[in-house]
């Protein structure tokens, strides 16, 4: 029979290990390098199971002051059904508590949700994900390569829409190729690419700002396929993309443990992954 597995803080070298857990697991390999980022410049940490000396699953987390998000949860098969998968989520919340986070979120997969409604995470709708050949349109009117001097007014319209304080997570990335959308000398949104994923975050004030700010990013991919993932609340601009021939390829539920936050889903035109929203 084979030993317990145990869950504890992942070591320094373990973090470049990861990688074939996630594979193995069945995840994309690129965990693991969110993960690292996660703990050097997000105030998370990363977790592992182990057993018999061998890595078996992982977690992650990053902390934004009052909330903090839980992702990267993964379990190989052979270690399934052990309770790994709640363990491993319980270290990361456990750890997001004790720094202060009240409200802990996650997206979870159809194999996943029931494990965190176990633990008490509640749904607040599903994040889809669209994708397909861009094909570009019109010029996109007001927006802008981002400046230094634009991460202020775009930490202000990103709080207004995620209702989180995510100054780390932007201020280590910008401006790096961000992008801006102006009007009348004010910052309505902004775009973040992923060094981890096609895209990136996009967030803006208002549909047009938003599409804007799409429409810029796609036709930078020379015809390279855009993913974008959306809240089911902003359905303007899920409808606006199908009209432009972006098809569904995949969806998870967004869940929470604690108070509701103050988000507005129609602001929200991309996350930046499905690791910190």
């Amino acid at each position: 029979m084979p030993a317990t597995a145990r869950v504890r803080l992942a070591e320094e070298a373990e973090l470049d290990l990861l990688g074939a857990v996630y594979e193995r697991a069945s995840f994309h390999p690129r965990l693991a390098a969110i993960d690292r980022f996660a703990r050097a410049a997000l105030g998370g940490e990363v977790f592992v199971a182990e057993r018999d000396g061998e890595l078996v699953g992982a977690s992650g987390c990053a902390h934004f002051g009052a909330t903090g998000w839980v992702g990267g949860v993964a379990v190989v098969p052979e270690a399934r059904r052990a309770g790994l998968g709640r363990a491993l989520t319980e270290a990361a919340v456990a750890r997001l508590r004790e720094r202060g986070a009240r409200t802990v979120q996650l997206y979870a997969t159809d194999m996943g949700r029931p494990v965190y409604e176990r633990l008490g995470f509640v749904a607040e709708g599903t994040c889809v994900t669209l994708g397909g050949p861009w094909r570009p349109g019109r010029r996109a009117a007001g927006v802008r390569a981002a400046r230094g001097d634009d991460l202020q007014p775009s930490l202000v319209v990103d709080r207004q829409g995620t209702g989180e304080d995510r100054a780390a997570l932007l201020t280590a990335l910008w401006p790096e190729s961000a992008l801006v959308a102006e009007a009348d000398g004010e910052i309505r949104g902004y775009h973040l690419p992923s060094p981890w994923r096609p895209s990136g975050a996009t967030v803006a004030a208002d549909l047009s700002s938003g599409l804007a700010l799409i429409e810029a990013t796609g036709g930078l991919l020379n015809g390279a396929e855009l993913s974008l993932s959306i809240p089911d609340g902003n359905s303007p601009a899920i409808r606006a993309l199908q009209a432009r021939g972006q098809t569904e390829r995949s969806r998870v539920t967004r869940m929470r443990l604690g108070p509701p936050l103050p988000w507005r889903p129609s602001a929200i035109f991309s996350t930046f992954n499905f690791f910190w929203g």
